[in-house]
């Protein structure tokens, strides 16, 4: 067994990716943090999306609001969350979540156990746009833990 070690990222160090509407912080893969978690801190401008609706099969995945207002919707249910708030939602449970018209949500989000996805961020963007073929999709939704429903 190696030893363990302690990782430490100030955010102005960590890598961001911006879109329409975010911002994101790529704080800690799973390499980072002996495959314990991941995180990251999303930024949404009002209205902006986070995320569609999808699902993990081997994780875990909690958000903690820092400011404003996230919407989520959990199983069907759609759930406001406010500045503090805090959400887990287990394997297998479908969730999507934007920010609300009025106001940003910015967010902390973490997966447990880690998987290494700061590849799956970066790619994203092309993922969006369709350029990825379906066979490559269904690899990278595998790999990264992220199936979209």
């Amino acid at each position: 067994m190696s030893d363990p070690r302690a990782f430490v990222i100030q955010q102005a160090d960590a890598e961001t990716m911006a879109g329409d509407g975010t911002q994101l912080w790529l704080l800690a893969d799973a390499s980072d943090c002996c495959g314990a978690l991941g995180a990251n801190r999303l930024r949404l401008q009002p209205g902006a999306a986070g995320a569609r609706p999808h699902l993990h099969k081997r994780s875990s995945e909690a958000f903690y609001v820092l400011e404003g207002v996230l919407e989520m919707v959990i199983d069907g249910d759609t759930v406001r969350m406010e500045q503090g708030g805090y959400a887990v939602i287990p394997p297998g449970v479908v969730h999507s979540f934007a920010a609300t018209a009025g106001e940003v949500a910015d967010v902390f989000i973490t997966l447990t156990p880690g998987v290494e996805r700061f590849d799956y961020f970066r790619m994203l963007p092309s993922i969006l746009r369709g350029e990825v073929d379906a066979q490559t999709l269904a690899q990278v939704h595998d790999r990264y833990d992220v199936h979209f429903v």
